[in-house]
């Protein structure tokens, strides 16, 4: 309306102007003649409006001029509400009112929670000072505008002053309180001054601070359906749509929490926003991502797969797309099917390299830990039982015209469900070969390479890739970067483990040879890879570049190391080492490359832990002079040390665990004290204690038995301590844990030994091992086959069952009989600490589960003492 408006306006002043030329032009300049004679025209039309006396416009063409003017002010007012509501422009919270007295004394305390909650979303811009509240029609916006002829300027400019909103949204709260639970309260209204109207909701906590938190993200979850927050993951969906506040505040935790890399919470907060949104690719993807943090490939393997479903494909159509050939034409012109978009690009990509890091996948595919882990094992197989005939019907095409171990003949299309019935074979429960199935996970992520760059768009400006590297379009992903990873990276990882296997897959063709491999052929065929455009891509635009094109580069070089590394001490030292040497400075160089790429710096502190410690790419760089030379210059520490464990995340897990246990044992040593002293006591109450403490050491003995190698047992017990302790016992203990990273276990190991840091991490994390295998014989239940009467579990089921039986008609249990059993807990829990400290005794825990009081008769008479008229003599009843 607001075009519209303008040209009409713009032509009925040109016509006022009249229709004479105003513009004479020679030469080259008679391009702009016209243009400039329209231009010319509309300024005569505007002097003669303006202009006072006989040579100035008619009052009706004045007047007509006027009227469309202010239809022009308000079209245009509006579209600038539209769109200050859409950015959004400025929220203006206002101070939060109380409905009783006794509230107005945290006003101010609880307003500035309110706006801090509001701005931690990205969403809400802080302001100094409050905006004034906009307009609600055009005549208050014209205010004191003076529409006078002679004073048209100044009027004018006042207009265009006031055009711009000051804010988009207001957001206004009365704080209330209620007797039944939860009591504390807040009732938000949010308004629109856009498309004039307003929300309101009463949200209700057990505390003020749970009930401003709650109103926050029930305010974002109003603002973002409505905004451009809508078109960025994870809300595409969700455009013009309720959003539940539950899943943005799942998703806000999970994120804040990610951060901090409290990984435990933050999976279960991811998972509860996936329970609300199961469609959700991008929460799937935030989940897999954390899985491979935590070396849990195979579960990220399945939710990777999982994401992939949602293409909004059938079976048939997906199937069939798989069999296409490069250029088919359906692969281009198929509208539904858009690889590039909403993520699934890179769910595809992250979903083929898990099975390219065939070394950790298939090997925990292939291991059997039911008598060590068994919690852990028993995942494991339910998660082989869900992708077996999964895997199978996708890859079945990797065996055409192979002749796999076993089989007489090639496989062909004929013989499809052949084909099937081998790969379910070989990776179901039966006898898995490590080998057979590292080899299987690697043809399939070379089709799965093939498949991605066949899919990405062939549009000329993606060919030269002319467009800014950060631009969100296509994500980070370039079809230079896919072509590395298909032409270089896969086969790559595929040769190596033909050479490492030892059972061949006749009729496989590999590009690339393990045993012929050197620096030289490996570095033309990344040139070749980056495509015959990459000289005059850079010439045109040298510093558009995606930072991933050289880090998949460097990835393709230092697994090229591993030949090398291998091979180094057995033929040609000399030759071998200078090999690797220049696979290195390769490496090194391209990573210099893509960090250097990434100017803003937005992927640094992404990177920065996935690069020094949890590539498995990287894992034979990192021991290189090269490399420590990299990281010294690019991520300055306090410090560095360059002999890293070849996989950091076992001791970073093990010291997680440590500090875990050894909170959550601080946080039970002090609830146990504070009960001591809540007296009188009823024994429905002493009963509620002793059944949170056996859940909870049933969680601790879950951790001891899977070396808190299961995340749920961890996320269990961190809920358990939060549902029985109070939060500040919480946040003064540290919970919930952050897992370390391992320049912070060096950095602790160097006060010890300067010169041999990494072997203190590793004695360190051997001796945790040993005291959480020794501490699982004291915390289980049953011991040779036999109740264990020192467990702590069966003591708190024993004094359960003394309180329930005998205790019944007990109103009140004395101060003394109370502080002996809370004495005994304490000391418990306070043992467990020792337990998990490597400096401590290593039979703390045990000393004090043998000198725990076991619910007797006579302790009893001294427990279940009541206040019936007269006082008891401990001593006597002991």
């Amino acid at each position: 309306m607001t075009l519209y408006v303008f040209a009409v306006l713009f032509a009925v002043v040109r016509s006022v102007g009249g229709k004479n030329s105003a513009w004479e032009a020679t030469g080259w300049m008679e391009v702009l003649e016209w243009p400039a004679e329209l231009f010319m025209q509309f300024v005569e039309g505007v002097a003669r409006l303006v202009k006072v006396g006989g040579d100035g416009a008619s009052s009706a063409a004045r007047l007509g001029c006027l009227l469309l003017l202010i239809v022009l002010f308000v079209a245009l007012r509006r579209w600038m509400l539209m769109y200050y509501a859409y950015k959004p422009g400025a929220v203006d919270v206002k101070m939060l009112v109380a409905s009783a007295p006794d509230v107005e004394p945290n006003l101010e305390g609880l307003t500035a929670q309110f706006r801090k909650q509001l701005s931690e979303t990205n969403l809400y811009p802080p302001t100094a000072l409050p905006a004034e509240a906009p307009a609600d029609n055009f005549l208050d916006l014209l205010g004191d505008v003076d529409l006078e002829p002679r004073k048209v300027w100044t009027s004018l400019l006042r207009l265009f002053s006031r055009l711009r909103p000051k804010i988009a949204y207001t957001v206004r709260g009365v704080l209330r309180v209620r007797e039944q639970e939860p009591r504390f309260g807040i009732t938000v209204t949010v308004t629109s001054y856009a498309i004039r109207g307003s929300r309101t909701e009463a949200i209700w906590g057990t505390t003020w601070d749970e009930a401003v938190q709650d109103a926050g993200y029930w305010v974002m979850a109003s603002l973002v359906p409505v905004t451009r927050a809508s078109r960025r993951p994870p809300w595409q969906q969700w455009r013009g749509r309720d959003l539940p506040p539950e899943l943005f505040a799942a998703y806000q935790q999970a994120r804040e929490l990610s951060s901090d890399r409290k990984f435990d919470d933050a999976l279960d907060r991811y998972y509860e926003a996936l329970r609300i949104d199961p469609t959700n690719l991008y929460l799937r993807t935030q989940i897999a991502g954390i899985q491979e943090q935590l070396w849990l490939h195979l579960d990220a393997l399945e939710t990777y797969y999982g994401a992939l479903l949602l293409d909004g494909q059938s079976s048939a159509q997906r199937n069939a797309r798989m069999g296409m050939g490069s250029w088919d034409p359906r692969r281009i012109f198929q509208r539904r099917y858009r690889w590039w978009r909403s993520g699934l690009l890179e769910a595809r990509f992250r979903y083929a390299v898990v099975l390219g890091v065939a070394e950790r996948t298939a090997d925990q595919w292939c291991r059997s830990e039911a008598g060590r882990y068994p919690r852990r094992e028993h995942a494991r197989m339910e998660i082989r039982k869900a992708l077996v005939p999964a895997l199978a019907g996708r890859h079945w095409r990797i065996l055409m015209g192979l002749t796999p171990p076993g089989e007489s003949g090639p496989f062909c299309r004929a013989r499809e469900k052949e084909a099937k019935r081998w790969l379910e074979k070989q990776l179901g429960e039966g006898e898995r070969r490590e080998e057979i199935v590292r080899v299987i996970f690697l043809l399939a992520c070379r089709e799965e390479m093939r498949q991605l760059a066949d899919d990405y768009p062939r549009l000329l400006r993606h060919l030269f890739q002319l467009r800014h590297p950060f631009s969100r379009a296509h994500g980070t992903l370039s079809r230079t970067s896919l072509r590395l990873d298909r032409d270089v990276w896969a086969p790559l990882r595929l040769a190596r483990a033909e050479a490492q296997g030892g059972y061949a897959f006749r009729g496989l063709e590999n590009s690339l040879r393990w045993d012929s491999l050197s620096a030289d052929t490996l570095r033309r065929r990344v040139k070749r890879a980056r495509g015959l455009l990459r000289v005059p891509r850079q010439w045109l635009a040298p510093e558009w570049h995606l930072w991933q094109d050289s880090y998949n580069a460097a990835c393709a070089y230092a697994v090229g190391m591993n030949r090398f590394a291998d091979q180094g001490a057995e033929h040609g030292a000399l030759d071998q080492g200078a090999e690797h040497g220049a696979l290195a400075d390769l490496a090194v160089e391209e990573l210099e490359n893509a960090t250097h790429s990434d100017s803003s710096g937005l992927h640094h502190p992404l990177m920065r832990s996935w690069l020094l410690a949890e590539d498995p790419d990287l894992e034979e760089l990192r021991q290189t002079d090269h490399f420590i030379r990299f990281e010294r210059e690019t991520y300055p520490h306090a410090s560095p040390d360059r002999h890293r464990p070849r996989r950091p995340v076992w001791p970073e897990m093990t010291a997680y665990d440590q500090h875990l246990l050894s909170g959550c044992a601080e946080v039970m040593e002090h609830t146990w004290r504070l009960r001591g002293k809540q007296l009188p006591v009823e024994s429905h109450q002493l009963a509620q204690w002793f059944s949170s403490d056996a859940e909870l050491w049933r969680c601790v003995q879950r951790i001891a038995e899977n070396e808190g190698r299961h995340w749920r047992d961890r996320e269990k017990l961190l809920q358990k301590v939060r549902e029985f302790a109070d939060i500040t016992l919480l946040v003064k203990c540290g919970l919930p844990a952050r897992l370390p990273e391992m320049d912070d276990l060096l950095d602790n190991a160097t006060w010890l030994s300067f010169d041999d840091a990494r072997r203190h991490v590793e004695e360190a994390e051997r001796e945790i091992k040993n005291r959480l295998d020794s501490m699982k014989s004291v915390v289980s239940e049953r011991l040779n086959g036999s109740e264990n009467p020192h467990s702590p579990i069966v003591l708190s089921v024993h004094w359960l069952t003394s309180v329930r039986r005998r205790g019944a008609s007990s109103d009140f249990v004395t101060q003394a009989a109370v502080k002996l059993l809370c004495r005994d807990y304490e000391i418990a829990w306070r043992a467990l600490r020792d337990q998990v400290d490597p400096d401590e005794d290593d039979a703390a825990l045990l000393t004090a589960m043998h000198r725990f009081h076991d619910p007797n008769d006579r302790w009893w008479r001294a427990l279940a003492v009541i206040r019936t008229g007269g006082a008891y003599n401990i001593r006597r009843a002991s």
